[in-house]
């Protein structure tokens, strides 16, 4: 062979190369694709403190929220939030019931407790936790 072929073991190198470059630049575009969540669809996946870098390391997404004409309330907006393709558990909570969700003898103790408090040794005054 002469100097300006290219062996296969280059050719080899070369298609390596392009598909790690592929498979890198598709994993890019994917998780940029599941953090675009509109500001207003965010659920928090951080807590106070969280740092862009344990966020992401969670894997979730981070994202500052701007201040834009059409948003002027970034207050209930988080950085660091579920991308797209998690789903929120809380879209399965079951909102109505037919029952208080407590038994009567347990609705009997907390009122008692609760009637106890509000009038102290009959002077009206009112405590969170009675000394007793």
């Amino acid at each position: 062979s002469d100097d300006a072929s290219v062996s296969d073991q280059e050719k080899m190198l070369i298609l390596e190369g392009a598909l790690f470059v592929g498979l890198l630049l598709a994993a890019v575009t994917a998780g940029q694709d599941s953090c675009n969540v509109a500001d207003g669809d965010r659920w928090d996946c951080g807590f106070v403190g969280t740092t862009q870098a344990s966020c992401e390391a969670d894997g979730c997404c981070w994202k500052p929220a701007l201040l834009t004409n059409s948003s002027s309330n970034l207050r209930d907006t988080p950085w660091c939030f579920y991308p797209s393709d998690v789903e929120n558990p809380c879209n399965d909570i079951k909102w109505s019931a037919d029952s208080p969700g407590f038994t009567q003898e347990y609705y009997d103790i907390m009122y008692n407790n609760y009637a106890a408090n509000l009038n102290i040794d009959g002077s009206g005054a009112v405590v969170a936790a009675p000394d007793t």
